[in-house]
């Protein structure tokens, strides 16, 4: 069985066949929206056909043997860098769906053990290679970047969630002080009783709550401007009695 494909993987014809396959394929998940199309991949795939295209070119002109079977093993390893990509395109996309999961469930705790499962599984098969020519442990080396590979793609779905879905509000900021209030056993039962109250009643007053959504959206969206000039003027001009 292992001669038999072999056989088959030394034929530049079946090459040919796998290359145009892979292609497609390609060409085909590229309108995947979950997956991240970058230009530098496009530019990487035209090269690599392009080397392709420069051993198909040797097998069909040498009329030497040995010449012939390099260029089809060259055919053969395009092929493989190609495959390879499929694979990892394979395990990006479940990802992709955990992280987008995070602006329908935020607050699920599933959803974020299954992004950093999936998330460090694929940057671990991304950077395999990479391991293998880091200078320290292939293992370490692993470990640490898809840990902050996933952690920064975490903060920026967050802040992204944050500024257009409006993720960041007072609502939120006042179902977690609940949330600490309930957990804290040293605080007295009369203390809970009280400051739960006055966390209500928070929600209660629109204006409040206009007023401190549009603070976390600045916040959120442009932290520089809590700090502008003209803005500060303002706030003073507001605050000076008449």
């Amino acid at each position: 069985m292992f001669q038999t494909l072999q056989s088959w993987l030394s034929s530049a014809y079946v090459e040919i066949i796998i290359l145009a396959l892979l292609l497609a394929y390609f060409f085909h998940q590229r309108k995947d929206k979950r997956l991240i199309a970058s230009g530098i991949r496009l530019v990487r795939t035209i090269i690599m056909i392009l080397v392709f295209s420069y051993f198909m070119f040797i097998w069909a002109s040498t009329v030497e043997p040995s010449l012939r079977h390099v260029s089809v093993f060259g055919m053969f390893l395009v092929n493989l860098y190609f495959f390879y990509n499929l694979v990892l395109a394979h395990f990006e996309r479940p990802y992709r769906d955990a992280l987008a999961g995070l602006g329908a469930e935020p607050r699920q705790p599933d959803i974020l053990r299954t992004i950093w499962i999936s998330g460090k599984r694929f940057y671990q098969l991304r950077y395999l290679f990479a391991s293998v020519f880091s200078g320290i442990n292939p293992l370490h080396f692993l470990g640490e970047i898809s840990s902050d590979r996933v952690r920064d793609d975490i903060k920026d779905e967050l802040h992204r969630l944050g500024v257009e879905k409006r993720l960041i509000t007072l609502p939120v900021m006042v179902s977690f002080l609940q949330n600490q209030l309930a957990c804290d056993d040293n605080l007295p039962a009369d203390f809970k009783e009280t400051m739960g109250q006055v966390i209500g009643n928070l929600t209660k007053h629109p204006w409040l709550e206009e007023q401190v959504n549009e603070f976390l959206r600045v916040v959120t969206e442009s932290p520089e401007d809590m700090h502008f000039p003209q803005w500060m003027n303002q706030l003073n001009a507001c605050v000076k009695p008449k």
